[in-house]
Formats: structure tokens, C-alpha cells, sequence
């Protein structure tokens, strides 16, 4: 891979150079796997420092996130209970990781940015502060979507669908590990409209093409969302038609981003395409014909005999 800017290599004991040594290399320049393996490690150490930190934090105030956790919860079934003598200590756990995750997404987009970011020219570089921000607004933002909204309408319509014949009985390892789980799976849905501005500002993808699969884009929001939710018509049409906009939005804004030139000579190649397909369709349609009138042969006239 070809990487220009700064590399940070391994640390090596020298005296001359230090503990660190950052060694600025050309656009040219080709460096071997190993450096990208070391820099990923040590970037993967520094987002696990700062998630075991605020896992800390949150394991302390792990009172707090329950209470916030529990909220959605309809009052005739917000007396939780447990069934086995460990189920409270890992449910702590699993909501401190979780939450710990969420606070440190700033710092997780920012690590993975800068992983990528030395083999960016110049100009893509300048987007790292637009991904961080709005990398971490969206993920905020469909967090709390789904805190405020999705939640008390899917718990209100799960808990309640039996609740005329059965006598609903919540644990506490199964209610926070559903929780959790939507939470962070409309937190990481919308990330839509970042991913489709990177991909597009990057060439992986375009706008022309975007718009044609419109219908396709569609029918993979209700796919994911089923994938991701669980398995209620409520929840997926609340992550269906939010994740459809974020896909329309991100294209919108995507515009901005792509440059004119590859947009133009994408519809140019979509047009010749459709003309060449046009122009095999009517050759296609007219050897059919011609064969039609090959294979009907005239009708020999019969001679009146005179009476």
C-alpha cells in the first residue's frame, strides 16, 4: 500500500532517536505490511485505553444508566427480576461495555480516521474533522431516536401482546441486553449518510447510480432493519423508513462532495450503455421479424374447375 505523511514506526530502543521515531515518507514511497500492522496495534491500544476508562466510569455509576435504561419500560412491568445468582453482576457489565462504547465513539472515529488518513491525498484529508463531528452527532442522534421513540413503542407493544393471558415476568438480563442492542444497532444504522459520503468522495461509489437503485435501496432498509430489530412490524418500520431517509440524505449531501467530471462521464457511460442495449434490442426484434417473413410461404391459388 502506498502511504504518504507521517508513519509512526515501532518503538525501538536508540539513543540517538529516542524511544519513537516518525519518519515523514513520500506519496511514492511503499511501506511494508508489517508498519500498517504495527500502527493499527498501536492505535487499537489507545481506543481499548480510552473504552476501558469510561468502562470504569460507567461500571460506577452503573446505577444512573440502569435508572435510564429502565424508563421506557411501561409502569405495570417496571419490577424487574433475576433468575440466577450471576445474572446481575454481567448484566452490569454488559451495560457498562456498552456504554462506554457509546462515549468513546468520538475517540473510535477519530483513531480509525487517522488510520486511513496517510494514504489520503490533501484535499481528503481536510474532511477528518466533518467525519469525527458528524460521525459522533449521528451516532448520538439515532441513539436517542431510538431511546425517546422506538423504544416505548416497541416495549408498550411487545410487553402488552400477552399480557391479557400470560403474567409477563421481565428479567433483568433479557430487558438490558434488548435494550442495549437496539440502542446501539440505530446508533450504528445511522452512520448511513457519513458511510455514503465517504464512499462517494472516495470513487467507491456514485450519485448516478444511487438514484437508479433507489427501489434496491429501499427493499435493503426493510432487510436490515429486520435483521437488526427484533421481530416486530413496529420496530422495523420505525429503523425501515428513518434509515431510507438517511440513504436519500446522504445522497443529497453526497453531491456536494463528488466531483462533476466523474458524475458526468458515469451518466455518459450510462447513456451509451442504454443506447448500445436499445440498439441490440431492435436488431434482436428485427432478425425476428425477418426470419417470420422467411419461414411464410405464399399460398399457391387453386384453379376453378369449369362445371
Amino acid at each position: 500500500m502506498v502511504f504518504f505523511g507521517v508513519l509512526r514506526l515501532p518503538r525501538r530502543r536508540n539513543k540517538l532517536l529516542g524511544d519513537s521515531v516518525v519518519q515523514p515518507l513520500k506519496f511514492t514511497q511503499k511501506v511494508p505490511i508489517s508498519g500498517h500492522l504495527i500502527e493499527l496495534k498501536n492505535r487499537f491500544v489507545r481506543v481499548a485505553v480510552v473504552v476501558a476508562f469510561f468502562f470504569g466510569v460507567c461500571f460506577y455509576f452503573i446505577e444512573i444508566l440502569l435508572f435510564w435504561l429502565e424508563d421506557p419500560l411501561p409502569p405495570q412491568f417496571s419490577k424487574l427480576t433475576f433468575i440466577t445468582p450471576t445474572e446481575p453482576f454481567f448484566t452490569n457489565m454488559k451495560v457498562s461495555l456498552m456504554g462506554s462504547i457509546f462515549i468513546s465513539m468520538p475517540v473510535i472515529l477519530y483513531h480509525s480516521w487517522f488510520f486511513i488518513a496517510p494514504g489520503l491525498k490533501v484535499k481528503e484529508k481536510k474532511v477528518t474533522m466533518m467525519f469525527v463531528f458528524f460521525g459522533t452527532f449521528f451516532f448520538l442522534f439515532g441513539g436517542l431516536f431510538c431511546y425517546f421513540l422506538v423504544l416505548p413503542l416497541g416495549l408498550r407493544f411487545l410487553l402488552n401482546y400477552g399480557h391479557n393471558f400470560w403474567e409477563m415476568q421481565v428479567t433483568i438480563g433479557f430487558y438490558f441486553s434488548f435494550v442495549v442492542k437496539i440502542i446501539m444497532a440505530f446508533a450504528f444504522a445511522f452512520q448511513t449518510p457519513l458511510i455514503i459520503v465517504l464512499l462517494v468522495k472516495f470513487g467507491v461509489i456514485n450519485t448516478v447510480k444511487m438514484r437508479v437503485y433507489r427501489k434496491w435501496a429501499f427493499m435493503s432498509a426493510f432487510l436490515i432493519s429486520a435483521v437488526l430489530t427484533p421481530p416486530d412490524i413496529i420496530t422495523q418500520v420505525l429503523l425501515a423508513f428513518p434509515l431510507y431517509g438517511l440513504y436519500e440524505f446522504g445522497l443529497m449531501v453526497s453531491t456536494f462532495f463528488e466531483d462533476p467530471k466523474v458524475r458526468d462521464a458515469v451518466r455518459k457511460e450510462m447513456r451509451e450503455q442504454h443506447e448500445m442495449k436499445m440498439a441490440k434490442k431492435k436488431a434482436a426484434e428485427a432478425a425476428t421479424a425477418k426470419a417470420r417473413t422467411k419461414g411464410k410461404r405464399p399460398t399457391p391459388k387453386t384453379k376453378r374447375r369449369p362445371t
